[in-house]
């Protein structure tokens, strides 16, 4: 009776090691950012396993902008968005809004100053040949934001213009 006992408690045990071991997600997602890689690998308390970018949310893209340009954007502005994946002149782009842009600047060692933004895109597909493909996180885009626009007549009176602005004086 003492060993069925014994054997009861050690099954006990095990199932509760099962379920500690038991991964469940919160959300139904993707995963991404995936920190272990290896079946049986070892992790520490509190470490990130990994990150899950819930089905359900809207499709945001982090971009980031120039120095030159952070004076003329704002929330609200529409952006075209161009997917790397399909090239645009094939695909189109895809309609986006800006969300946020912060205010501090981070340095990047090529670019200097920049200002990273968050634009939220207004499909979660793209139509591609006979087929919807889902948007997936880390894909490679350029964003177009329209900050303001001129005639076309003033894009070749610019430099004659700057050239009278500039000419002419002394120090």
């Amino acid at each position: 009776d003492l060993k069925q006992e014994q054997t009861f408690q050690e099954l006990a045990k095990a199932t509760h090691r099962e379920q500690l071991t038991t991964l469940t997600a919160p959300v139904t997602g993707t995963v991404q950012q995936l920190a272990v890689h290896t079946e049986g690998g070892v992790v520490t308390e509190a470490q990130p396993l990994m990150v899950i970018v819930p089905e359900s949310a809207g499709v945001l893209a982090e971009v980031t902008l120039e120095n030159k340009d952070i004076g003329f954007v704002a929330v609200g502005q529409e952006v075209a968005i161009k997917l790397e994946t399909f090239p645009f002149t094939r695909y189109g782009t895809v309609k986006a809004k800006v969300e946020k842009v912060t205010q501090d600047a981070v340095n990047d060692e090529k670019r200097g100053a920049i200002f990273p933004a968050l634009v939220s895109l207004e499909k979660t597909h793209v139509q591609v040949d006979e087929k919807h493909i889902r948007l997936a996180p880390g894909m490679n885009v350029t964003a177009e934001i329209k900050t303001g626009h001129r005639r076309v007549i003033d894009y070749f009176l610019s430099p004659i213009t700057q050239f009278q602005k500039e000419s002419l004086r002394e120090r």
